[in-house]
């Protein structure tokens, strides 16, 4: 069983403060993404993106024209990484186990992908994305805002960016330390 990474998408790899990204053009990473994506990849973390993707539901987004955006997430993070997966949920207001702060997505893809969930971790911006991660056994990270529940909160770390918003280098940097 290997460890890994859960990576929320919105917040955390790409910038999303003043709209949602419904196209590939939208997408646009926060400083240090790619290279803090490959120091997880290279320390021996395997790499997910778990996202909820509700616009789907809502009729803001198709499950085509999602696909045509992680393909371009994935396109920029040629050379620095590969996404051993991208799990994304389209239900919004509907009952389901697979939109965070459930943890279905993340435990669906530890069972398919062998992942060791006690040694791996979830990053996210929301408290629904570290709900998730703790109840699905794994350490958590957050992105802005702390929360008290979270292994390492972003906003608390000395070797923080401050002027890169987001400082997911910084993160996962802590994550390997933490890892060791």
């Amino acid at each position: 069983m290997k460890p890994a990474i859960f990576f929320d998408r919105d917040g955390v790899l790409n910038d999303n403060v003043n709209k949602h990204v419904n196209k590939p053009e939208e997408l646009i990473l926060y400083e240090g993404v790619p290279e803090a994506l490959k120091k997880a990849s290279e320390a021996g973390f395997e790499l997910f993106v778990v996202t909820n993707q509700g616009g789907i539901e809502l009729g803001h987004l198709t499950h085509e024209k999602l696909k045509k955006i992680h393909d371009c997430l994935e396109e920029q993070l040629k050379g620095y990484c590969i996404f051993k997966e991208i799990e994304y949920c389209p239900d919004f207001k509907k009952a389901s186990n697979c939109r965070k702060p459930e943890p279905g997505m993340i435990l669906k893809l530890a069972e398919k992908h062998q992942i060791d969930l006690k040694n791996s971790w979830m990053v996210g911006d929301r408290d629904t994305d570290i709900t998730a991660g703790i109840t699905a056994g794994c350490y958590t990270a957050k992105i802005g805002k702390i929360d008290p529940r979270a292994d390492i909160n972003e906003a608390n770390l000395d070797n923080r960016h401050v002027e890169r918003g987001v400082d997911l280098e910084a993160v996962v940097e802590a994550i390997i330390t933490e890892s060791l």
